[in-house]
């Protein structure tokens, strides 16, 4: 038993579910063939059918170029703009940012403006990051408008995935952000699109405030000041907090600057959520239907 006589076997299975692991494809093969292979070759011979499934890995890079010229070919003024690098004399990509003419277009003419921003890590061989915009369309589905490939949340990468994305969309009026806490990402928000409202996501506030303070008053308050639509609501749940724990209120003040509370949110954009569970939701489902063999793949998910 070799690692081709693996490929053969298991080929078909990967087609069906990509993500099956060399263990799982263990148990596979001594269930169907009543064969105890070791786990190496098991890891190679699903690395075999892979490559034969998907291609090559440093055939996605190689094909990048390509592949831009045919998406703008077949979409013109879709944006594809990859990002490299000289290494020893050899072009190594950097980075990706990608958006369709038509998901732009239909962004800005038919969805509210709305754009839950944040990554998630691409586990393939060569790591990074998947950027997301995504925004909320009529029917309240989740519309991803372009994604982009970082090998990292960092300031530098974020405000050149948030230029690319204001060449793509411009500044539309009332246009709305919602970010994690971040700091990165909020800074690459607020460089960019400085005019722009920025929200912050209130499951990952409440994380962090939970690690410093905690107890029966912040559970009644803390959600309730953030789902308040009026002024008032608002200052009753938070100075109910303030009275008992001044400091709290304090540390939200210094290190929660962006809109967490209803009640500060604009009318303009018609979208009044407190998390950034959409793009969440996008991370979520990447996760559970793709595996991430390839930029490539990643670029699929636009079409």
């Amino acid at each position: 038993m070799t690692k081709f006589w693996v490929c053969d076997q298991v080929i078909d299975w990967l087609k069906e579910d990509g993500n099956l692991g060399p263990t799982e494809l263990r148990k596979k093969l001594k269930e169907t063939h009543k064969v105890d292979v070791t786990y190496r070759k098991v890891y190679l011979g699903k690395h075999l059918a892979m490559d034969k499934i998907y291609g090559p890995w440093n055939k996605s890079f190689d094909n990048l170029y390509r592949f831009k010229a045919e998406i703008e070919k077949s979409s013109p003024e879709s944006f594809v703009v990859i990002d490299h690098q000289t290494i020893d004399n050899k072009t190594r990509f950097n980075r990706l940012f990608f958006a369709l003419k038509p998901c732009v277009d239909g962004f800005l003419r038919g969805c509210r403006p709305y754009l839950a921003v944040d990554s998630t890590f691409l586990n393939g061989r060569f790591k990074g990051q998947l950027c997301v915009a995504c925004a909320v369309d009529g029917h309240n589905w989740m519309y991803p408008v372009a994604i982009g490939v970082i090998d990292s949340e960092t300031n530098e990468n974020w405000v050149w995935f948030m230029e690319r994305l204001k060449e793509a969309i411009g500044t539309p009026v009332g246009l709305t952000f919602s970010t994690d806490c971040g700091q990165a990402v909020m800074n690459g928000v607020s460089e960019v699109f400085p005019q722009a409202e920025h929200r912050e996501c209130m499951y990952h506030l409440v994380q962090n405030f939970k690690k410093r303070y905690s107890g029966e008053i912040f559970d009644k308050h803390l959600w309730q000041s953030a789902y308040s639509w009026n002024p008032y609501m608002f200052e009753k749940h938070y100075q109910a907090m303030a009275a008992h724990n001044p400091e709290s209120m304090k540390y939200l003040q210094e290190t929660h600057k962006k809109l967490w509370t209803r009640s500060q949110f604009s009318t303009l954009s018609k979208v009044d959520y407190i998390t950034n569970n959409l793009a969440e939701a996008f991370n979520k489902w990447v996760s559970n239907k793709f595996n991430f063999r390839s930029l490539s793949v990643a670029i699929d998910l636009l079409h």
